[in-house]
């Protein structure tokens, strides 16, 4: 699939608000960006889903990308690439407050827990 790279430009303020439209669907600008231009963004979507899912773990659960997509965990593989590395991305940066990451198991899947 050609991609093709949009530039825009910001002022401080806009991308103040911007950032705290997108922190509160626990997405990135670009997603968030993205999701409000084209409604059809798959990945957002599923992107937001994996946000709701985690939100509504107890704390203390353990868990996987994958397992709390269970029989839903149809998507692409490129989709389900990038959801991982989103999501580790912005656990690891600490945008993402109420999940730690645990590490990888002996399959490589990377465990998170609900703070």
């Amino acid at each position: 699939m050609d991609k093709i790279n949009v530039q825009i430009l910001f002022t401080k303020a806009e991308f103040k608000q911007l950032q705290a439209e997108a922190d509160k669907l626990g997405l990135t600008v670009p997603l968030y960006i993205k999701g409000e231009v084209l409604k059809d963004d798959v990945f957002g979507k599923y992107y937001q889903e994996l946000i709701e899912k985690v939100n509504a773990l107890p704390s203390g659960t353990r868990f996987n990308i994958k397992a709390l997509f269970g029989v839903e965990w149809t998507m692409g593989k490129g989709i389900k690439l990038n959801l991982g590395k989103t999501f580790y991305g912005r656990v690891d940066s600490g945008i993402v407050k109420n999940v730690r990451c645990i590490g990888k198991d002996s399959s490589n899947v990377m465990w998170y827990e609900k703070k």
